[in-house]
């Protein structure tokens, strides 16, 4: 096991805990399950002695579908996550590698409806895969984790049937923490939020910021016209001034 090890899985769970303060402030009524870091993020001992890769998860987020109305969504989040380039004494902390699933539940009447899947990966190999992709495919595998912390029906429904599954669409790099700061901002952000949750919203990406992701050392998404950071977690800088105005407004 990599030296550093310990010193990473003790950054990581600290980012976590307060993202996760974040999101209650964003939304107070918010619910994530597992709560405590160290259930989350674990050690993978089979890494290589030049990486520290955690194991993530499954974390299930019950969250609103629209913000302000009931908690019917369930969202599961499984993947893992390694750093290995550089310090890992030093913030920020470097990419190595990751993959996310995730699937979304929603809860209509007693019935659990899996309505959406995904993964994001990275692959930097093969001819024809984006560096940074994700693929739509069922989840349904992960509904378990939904019963395991809510009482929800035992049968859950395959409402998702991704009818291509070897369709790769280019992504920003949807690690774990991306994707959790994507469904702050699909389920706990919303128009005519006060601004106390836009400077939550805010603070939960710059949480995100104490690593960087895996393109630092891919030359060729480092010169123009590519050069880009590649996390989303970039992509919602906008203040709310700063939107375009609905029509007729």
């Amino acid at each position: 096991m990599h030296p550093d090890a310990y010193h990473v899985q003790k950054e990581v769970i600290s980012a976590w805990e307060r993202l996760r303060v974040s999101m209650q402030k964003m939304y107070q009524s918010t619910d994530v399950r597992p709560g405590a870091g160290h259930d989350i993020f674990k050690l993978n001992a089979r890494a290589p002695d030049d990486e520290v890769k955690l194991d993530i998860g499954p974390i299930v987020f019950n969250v609103p579908e629209r913000a302000g109305r009931g908690h019917n969504l369930y969202v599961v989040v499984r993947g893992w996550l390694s750093f290995g380039d550089g310090n890992l004494r030093e913030l920020p902390l470097k990419t190595r590698a990751f993959f996310t699933e995730v699937a979304y539940f929603r809860l209509k009447g007693n019935v659990l409806q899996h309505v959406y899947g995904v993964h994001y990966d990275l692959d930097e190999k093969l001819p024809g895969h984006p560096v940074f992709h994700g693929q739509l495919s069922s989840r349904m595998d992960l509904a378990p984790s939904v019963r395991d912390h809510y009482r929800v029906e035992d049968q859950p429904q395959e409402m998702f049937t991704p009818l291509l599954r070897n369709i790769r669409i280019p992504t920003a790099q949807m690690d774990v923490f991306s994707t959790v700061v994507q469904i702050c901002a699909d389920h706990l952000v919303f128009e005519g939020a006060d601004q106390n949750v836009h400077e939550a919203f805010a603070e939960a990406r710059s949480i995100n910021s104490f690593f960087q992701g895996a393109a630092h050392r891919m030359p060729f998404l480092n010169e123009m016209p590519a050069i880009a950071c590649y996390r989303s977690i970039h992509w919602y800088t906008r203040a709310p001034q700063d939107s375009p105005a609905a029509p007729g407004k």
